[in-house]
């Protein structure tokens, strides 16, 4: 794997983030269970806030940080989880949201990875802070997806 800058990875990250908010408001639209649909629109709408609160967060950082460069960066492991995703047309609401949930836990491994193989303290510093954000929307979403399977 070629070296990459933190703002690389950065804008790698946000990129699928945007894209599964707008897979996941499309599910929204056809599915027919209106519990299901205001989940999928809330999981939707989080992947977008988090993606924008990435693009927040690459601009309250100082330039020196984001154009770090890093070697060995664990990047076909996310890019596997994506290719992975198969968020498909006729997959049933309890599909998409575990492949959800799955892709998510692997972005926490990713940052987890990251923070450890780095020995720049302020890049360790912003691995954990995405860790602890992802880490946070993951329970948040599996609160939710809870809460959806008790009623």
């Amino acid at each position: 794997m070629p070296p990459l800058q933190i703002k690389n990875i950065l804008d790698h990250i946000r990129a699928y983030h945007d894209r599964l908010s707008r897979r996941l408001a499309e599910f929204s639209q056809h599915e027919s269970d209106e519990r299901l649909t205001l989940l999928l629109k809330y999981m939707a709408r989080h992947e977008h806030n988090f993606e924008e609160a990435l693009s927040r967060y690459e601009g309250d950082h100082e330039k020196g940080i984001l154009n770090t460069w890093l070697n060995f960066i664990p990047e076909a492991a996310v890019d596997d989880a994506l290719r992975d995703m198969p968020l498909q047309d006729d997959m049933t609401a309890d599909q998409i949201l575990a492949s959800v949930l799955s892709f998510d836990r692997t972005l926490i491994t990713f940052y987890r990875q990251l923070a450890n193989q780095t020995a720049i303290p302020r890049v360790q510093e912003l691995c954990s802070n995405l860790l602890d954000m992802e880490q946070s929307k993951d329970r948040q979403f599996s609160i939710s997806v809870q809460g959806l399977s008790d009623q």
